[in-house]
């Protein structure tokens, strides 16, 4: 009957855990008083200037104030007051709310103070604000249950500018410590606190230990006389922050911690008490016994199936209510139920272990922080595994483990580092040092190169000890065909278009702890085809081992870095080719530091025509120190170009010097474009001349007169063509008037040289025939000569083109003019010189997309053809980078060139106030090489001789890999590039 009794309530407590979760209780009245008289009153602070730029959710905390008496009756008391100011909206909704924890079981909430200060009146809210009791499970989600109540206060009326202060006591202490006091209290956050205040009022015959980590505060003490007061305290309390993936039991923040307990013995004294009368054999326990010893011979195996049993038959569930947080269940009892938390699964297993001849023992650890740092305390743990001896071996293993299969010798074992073992004469803490059995992942690629057709490829991956737990908790949770789709979506990353050619198929050994996988793809486009190298290229990569040596974002580093440990993964990939054309140089590769190992081997057997590139990864610690941030970066960067290997096939020529007959349909296009675009000038040509031959040179024409708009117009879109036939038709003319032997054919192609001898035959024909000259004056024509000559010249050193060919008509205008004048505007010479004909529309249609690149890279819409500053860089352009991880939101780019035809997301090169970058296009697949200043052992330029040309910079890392960049020579910038990243270098080294 009590079986019965004992199930019944047992169920009742979880569905009413369940049915109370997140739900409001009947409201209660709740118990109010004022300040107790052994609170020590602490003055909220005024703040003159608020540290805005530091401040978090819109509140500025003034005072954090918490006092304690602890007395020789178990019911301590627990004072808590806060006074925090609202910043903004935002902290309107932080601060309106209220929630303060505590078990029923054993604790009661007084409040005293709830106060709104505004404009210097003090607002009570105890009447007016809406105080409900609470039951929230927030581990519900992890099966646990601890049956506590939120007292939750909702303010009303709450607005910016108000100090929200307020005060409780929560007095009463979970019996399962035994009235032992132990506490702990941070002594700094990530955000700002204008007033720190601790106090501890020690009323207790027993003496108190402190210990404060990370704070040069001091702990002051004071007797007053049947009692000893512990304060500690500090104002202006600046926001510490920590570093992204430190270690889970690193803390950057002050703490001190409490207790009453001097030794480690006494704290498993106490634990062990815990343990008493929990270690019971009914005759269910027994009869499992039995079956244990008659299904598995010997003792080892008879262990892993006791472990096996505890761990995947009961139920991982936990109901610590009051003094079940700690005290465990009798062993029967958890049988029965067939569920338990951390401890009774513990129990259960060693009441199994016991009865198979072998002893065993709790072991208290916390899985979050070291306990070397911690001074005794019943409060240090967080869990409860097993540990025992067997054949003169210790093994730490932890029944709350899921999928763990295997004898002793393969099952993995955890490390906390430091675990208090519950057993007669413990006095200390022991290193737990397990001894890891097999472990890691073991990973088989393997292609098949076809000389005509797709290529296969097959990988098996091997899973040992941990490895294979989690494998087995995957396939559990998600299915085999989940699996599948997610071990495509992996491989599409690196192999585009790559299709399932087989289901995988999942194997387990439990005997021997090992999860096996074996896939099946085809790649139909294995060769990613490289034109501009005349070639087929196709990579292979460690892809199961670069996660683990991935570079860090951070480019220094104040706290330490978490490393997973331990991981021992391998990778071999075999590329099997049909053809016997291949040949491959061995390779090796090895880098063994502090932090991990790693190995990468290449070698090519020519008799099964295989090739072979195996990786080797090991880590060898678990963070990484700040001191040692630079080395581990350093080695990691020594990987970069170690886990990847390109093979490539070149194009087969038919003969030895024709071009390769390989063409992309993008390449084939672009030809057949350029040669249809080039045939429809040569068109232009024809029409011209048919043009001429219809409408002969009129006789009585002086010099070549067309309008200033057209004569601008066809000027610049034909680049500048137009004016040599102007400058060819005038000085023809003039060879006729004189007939002299000049050559104005060669005047005309040599234009820039003749402008001013043109003005001068002009200035002499308006003399003889008007008697003076409507041309400029002699030092103008010199400057407007002048400017004709260097225009040219500067456009292109600048890289604006266009607007310098602007300035090169202008010069030419007043000559142009003068030929209207003397030929008139009536004449039939003027008019048909200033006809649009058909012709013409079609070299402006023609002739605009040449010049939309022109302005386009003029004016940053287009790749510019020279050297820009980071400034000009179109915002678009800087998202394109900063998405595709070329740049961070912060980097600031000096100099900038991209050698693409259209657009910057094309090519680029540049570097920033923190490192130098590359990138092209290869196909579809953007390419990019990046090196940041540290990185970098020297740069070595080739200087481009020829205007317009390109310098390069052959950025060499001290790893000895390297990359180049290719900058324009335009106006000179290629030196103001590379002198300025030359000084970002040498100020770095």
């Amino acid at each position: 009957m009590k079986k019965k009794i004992d199930a019944a309530i047992s169920i009742v407590l979880v569905i009413c855990s369940f049915l109370a979760a997140g739900k409001v209780w009947a409201r209660e009245e709740v118990a109010t008083s004022p300040i107790p008289d052994w609170v020590t009153k602490v003055v909220v602070p005024e703040v003159k200037e608020r540290p805005i730029d530091k401040i978090q959710d819109g509140v500025h905390y003034l005072l954090l104030d918490s006092q304690i008496k602890a007395g020789d009756k178990p019911e301590f008391e627990y004072f808590f007051r806060m006074a925090e100011y609202i910043i903004n909206p935002e902290g309107v909704d932080e601060s309106s709310q209220i929630s303060i924890d505590y078990d029923p079981e054993y604790q009661k909430v007084t409040l005293h103070t709830l106060n709104v200060i505004r404009d210097g009146q003090v607002l009570n809210k105890l009447n007016t604000a809406r105080i409900d009791h609470i039951r929230r499970e927030e581990e519900m989600d992890e099966s646990v249950y601890h049956g506590q109540l939120t007292l939750n206060i909702l303010l009303d009326d709450i607005r910016v500018g108000d100090v929200v202060e307020y005060s409780y006591t929560r007095s009463g202490v979970n019996p399962v410590y035994q009235g032992i006091f132990a506490y702990s209290s941070s002594l700094n956050w990530s955000v700002p606190l204008e007033r720190l205040y601790l106090r501890i009022l020690w009323e207790k015959q027993t003496p108190l230990y402190s210990s404060i980590l990370n704070s040069d505060l001091e702990l002051k003490q004071k007797d007053l006389g049947g009692a000893r007061e512990y304060v500690i305290e500090d104002n202006k309390l600046d926001p510490v922050k920590s570093d992204d993936g430190t270690p889970s039991w690193f803390s950057p923040w002050g703490a001190i911690y409490f207790s009453e307990q001097a030794t480690w013995e006494a704290v498993g004294v106490w634990g062990l008490g815990l343990y008493q009368g929990v270690f019971n054999v009914d005759a269910e326990i027994a009869k499992l016994v039995a079956d244990i010893k008659l299904n598995h011979k010997d003792k080892s195996s008879q262990i892993s199936a006791a472990l096996r049993f505890v761990q995947e038959e009961i139920r991982y569930l936990g109901i610590e209510l009051g003094e079940n947080s700690h005290k465990p269940r009798p062993a029967s009892t958890t049988l029965r139920y067939r569920y338990g938390d951390c401890k009774d699964k513990t129990v259960l297993f060693l009441t199994l272990l016991k009865e198979l001849g072998v002893d065993g023992y709790p072991a208290l650890v916390n899985t979050e922080t070291r306990l070397k740092d911690r001074i005794p305390s019943v409060r240090s743990f967080d869990h409860v595994i097993s540990y025992f001896e067997f054949e003169d071996k210790e093994y730490w293993v932890d029944p709350t483990r899921s999928y763990q299969h295997g004898d002793l010798s393969s099952i993995f074992q955890p490390d906390y580092g430091k675990a208090l073992i519950l057993r007669s004469g413990t006095d200390d803490l022991v290193n737990m040092e397990p001894d890891f059995a097999k472990y890691g992942v073991f990973v088989k690629d393997e292609f098949t190169v076809l000389d005509d057709g797709p290529a296969t490829f097959t990988t098996t991956t091997v899973n040992y000890g941990k490895d294979a737990e989690r494998q087995r908790q995957r396939l559990a949770s998600n299915g085999r065909d989940q699996i599948q789709t997610e071990y495509l979506e992996f491989f599409e990353d690196y192999y585009p278009g790559i299709e399932v050619a087989a289901l995988i198929e999942l194997e387990d050994n439990p005997e021997r702890n090992i999860f096996t996988s074996h896939e099946q793809y085809k790649l139909e486009n294995f060769w990613e085809d490289k034109p501009d190298r005349k070639r087929h290229e196709v990579d292979f990569y460690a892809n199961i081992v670069s996660p683990w040596v991935s570079e860090p974002d951070d480019q220094d580093r104040h706290h330490p870095l978490a490393l997973s440990y331990p991981e021992h993964i391998e990778q071999v990939i075999e590329i099997h080719f049909e053809g016997d054309d291949w040949f491959f140089d061995s390779e090796y590769f090895e880098e063994n530091n502090s932090f991990f190992y790693f190995k990468n081997e290449v070698s090519y057997q020519e008799t099964s025509k295989t090739l072979s590139l195996k990786y080797i990864y090991r880590s060898k610690a678990d963070h990484v120190k700040p001191s040692e941030y630079q080395a581990y970066v350093e080695a990691i960067n020594k990987l970069k170009n170690q886990l990847s290997y390109g093979i490539y096939q070149s194009y087969e020529n038919t003969s030895g010097d024709t071009e390769s007959g390989f063409l992309s349909q993008l390449s084939l296009a672009t030809y057949i474009y350029i040669y249809i675009y080039a045939a429809m000038y040569v068109f232009l040509v024809f029409m011209w001349r048919f043009d001429r031959w219809k409408n002969p040179v009129k006789e009585d024409t002086i010099f070549y007169p067309v309008s200033l708009g057209k004569l601008t117009a066809m000027w610049v879109f034909t680049f500048g063509i137009f004016g040599v036939y102007w400058f060819y038709r005038n000085f023809k003319y003039i060879r006729e008037q004189e007939r002299s032997a000049i050559m104005p054919l060669a005047r005309g192609i040599f234009n820039k040289f003749w402008y001013f001898p043109l003005w001068n035959k002009l200035r002499e024909d308006s003399e003889n025939r008007y008697g003076k000259s409507y041309l400029p004056n002699k030092r103008f024509a010199v400057v407007l000569a002048i400017t004709f000559l260097i225009s040219p010249v500067l456009g292109r050193y600048t890289g604006y083109p266009l607007v310098f060919q602007l300035l090169t008509v202008l010069t030419v205008l007043p000559l142009a003019n003068y030929l209207l004048f003397v030929n008139g505007d009536k004449s039939p010479a003027v008019i048909e010189g200033s006809k649009w004909r058909a012709r013409h529309a079609l070299l402006v249609v023609l002739s605009l997309p040449v010049c939309g690149l022109v302005v386009g890279g003029e004016f940053g819409f287009l790749a510019s053809d020279k050297v820009v500053e980071g400034s000009e860089i179109s915002d678009r352009d800087l998202k394109f980078m900063q998405r595709k991880g070329i740049l961070k939101a912060t980097d600031e780019v000096a100099y900038f060139y991209s050698d693409a035809l259209l657009f910057v997301s094309e090519d680029g090169n540049g570097f920033t106030q923190r490192h130098v970058f590359s990138y092209w296009k290869d196909g579809d697949i953007l390419e990019k090489e990046m090196a940041s200043y540290e990185d970098i052992e020297d740069l070595q330029v080739d200087w481009s001789s020829s205007l317009g040309d390109t310098t390069t910079v052959t950025v060499v890392r001290k790893d000895g890999s390297d990359f180049i960049l290719y900058v324009s020579n335009l106006g000179g910038k290629d030196k103001v590039f590379i002198s300025s990243l030359k000084e970002r270098l040498k100020a770095v080294l």
